[in-house]
């Protein structure tokens, strides 16, 4: 048999076939890597403080908070028990949205359809307006952002928060701001929708 000879064509049919070869084989090492790099603290004896995400836990109660998060602000400083409805009394409630940091931003979060809802209740017996929010215990700011903190691996957050139930619908904030939509009523057992 002949020698092949080393044109331009067969060196162009040579590098076509090791790059081939080369993509056949990238893939196979890239998966490899990946099963191999979890392993790497254990396997060296180093362990990490913190597995990253954290599993989803259940709890109890409030976990305790972290000394770290400190409020500046009282959490829900008008709150008020949740009242006793009478059987006759007819509930309107209400769809109340408006952008997050809006009292800083104005609307702009909201055409990014960043929102903070809450639900608004009205008692047609007594025609006292009630407001559920759910609010963060340690204010915007530490729940929306993370802190780098130099004794911890992975970002930490100020994220507790809580339901805050309280008298009154702050109307003229959600409607210059927002949405305050009926969207039921509630009666005697039954739910009519709006």
């Amino acid at each position: 048999m002949a020698p092949e000879l080393d044109t331009a064509q067969g060196a162009k049919m040579r590098r076509a076939g090791a790059a081939r070869g080369r993509a056949s084989w990238c893939p196979a090492v890239a998966l490899l890597w990946l099963a191999a790099v979890p392993g790497w603290p254990r396997a060296s004896g180093v362990l990490s403080r913190r597995h990253w995400p954290v599993p989803y836990k259940r709890f109890d109660s409030r976990p305790k908070p972290d000394p770290y998060c400190q409020a500046k602000y009282t959490f829900c400083p008008t709150g008020s028990p949740i009242p006793v409805m009478e059987g006759d009394d007819d509930i309107e409630v209400f769809r109340l949205q408006a952008p997050v940091w809006e009292f800083k931003y104005g609307d702009l979060l909201g055409h990014l359809k960043i929102m903070h809802d809450a639900i608004g209740f009205r008692s047609t017996l007594t025609g006292k307006n009630y407001t559920m929010e759910w609010y963060e215990l340690f204010q915007l700011g530490n729940c929306t952002f993370p802190h780098l903190r130099p004794e911890m691996d992975a970002p930490f957050w100020c994220n507790q928060g809580a339901a805050c139930f309280f008298e009154g619908i702050d109307d003229v904030h959600w409607k210059e701001n927002g949405t305050l939509v009926k969207v039921a009523t509630i009666s005697d057992g039954e739910t009519e929708a709006s």
